[in-house]
């Protein structure tokens, strides 16, 4: 069966999903903010939420990740009307890849211009410390190499065009913003800017896949993110995406560091604020506009 016949993630279910929550929600958003692994206090953030569980959205598939609340939330942040994801879907969970990226299409037909989003990912460069926060100025699509894209299949032209351009997946206005706001901020210590490197998951890396991954030019490793900003580009959405680098990746085979997923939620709560500070200033200045 071809991707866009399949049941769950065509055009037109698409658009059944985002007729459905505007008819609930009178709202319009401009902005669309994914939450990451420990880092849905963002949603929190705004004001006068209409929430929906996932399990209740026509077409949503479910989160099944720890961390991931699975709630999909409507509501003003600075002034702004927005829409925020308690939790995202990955490959790991077993889902197609055109299902766990319908979000994107699903915000782009709701109105949003501009996605933001957020990880957790480990620390490839050597340089980066536990509690960093990566502005994404790239990625590397591993999954990719070895042909899944949540692209493939039949084009959908009232999306998009067959072969996007991703030299520009992250918007460079908004990591100059980025930089000056956590400049503003006080943030600098700890605000790094490099590429990520998404793997399909759901164990963590080997020593070897990390010593090869840093080697290709990746400063960060996790489990989604790219896969949105490939949709959300092809439907004409900014994209700014940020990981908290939550361990170290292990590079050596002397050491005795694990990584593990418990470590990646706590340090999601000790820094969440700072970056729920960024973000929420951020929106406050946007200028929104299609590209």
């Amino acid at each position: 069966m071809l991707p866009e016949s399949a049941p769950g993630y065509s055009y037109d279910e698409c658009r059944a999903t985002a007729n459905w929550l505007l008819s609930k929600t009178e709202m319009t958003p401009l902005v669309a903010i994914v939450c990451g692994s420990g880092l849905g206090g963002l949603a929190e953030m705004l004001k006068d939420p209409v929430i929906f569980s996932y399990k209740d959205i026509p077409n949503f598939p479910q989160s099944t990740v720890h961390g991931h609340a699975g709630r999909l939330v409507f509501g003003t942040l600075q002034g702004k009307q927005c829409v925020c994801m308690k939790g995202r879907f990955h490959l790991y969970e077993g889902y197609p890849i055109q299902k766990i990226t319908l979000p994107m299409r699903v915000f782009k037909l709701m109105g949003v211009k501009t996605v933001i989003l957020t990880n957790a990912a480990g620390g490839l460069n050597q340089d980066y410390k536990v509690g960093d926060v990566m502005i994404i100025k790239d990625h590397i699509n591993m999954p990719g190499f070895a042909g899944i894209n949540p692209l493939a299949g039949p084009n959908e032209e009232r999306f998009g065009v067959r072969f996007p351009c991703m030299s520009d997946a992250y918007d460079r206005e908004l990591v100059r913003l980025a930089h000056d706001v956590g400049a503003e901020l006080g943030f600098s210590d700890f605000l790094r800017e490099g590429v990520y490197v998404v793997l399909g998951g759901p164990s963590f890396e080997t020593i070897a896949e990390c010593q090869m991954l840093h080697r290709l030019g990746a400063d960060a490793v996790g489990m989604s993110t790219a896969h949105e900003v490939i949709v959300a580009r092809h439907c004409g959405m900014r994209c700014f995406a940020l990981s908290l680098i939550s361990n170290q990746a292990v590079m050596d085979y002397d050491s005795r560091e694990k990584a593990n997923h418990e470590e990646v939620l706590e340090t999601g709560k000790l820094r969440a604020v700072q970056m729920e500070k960024l973000v929420t200033t951020m929106v406050a200045r946007m200028e929104h506009k299609s590209n």
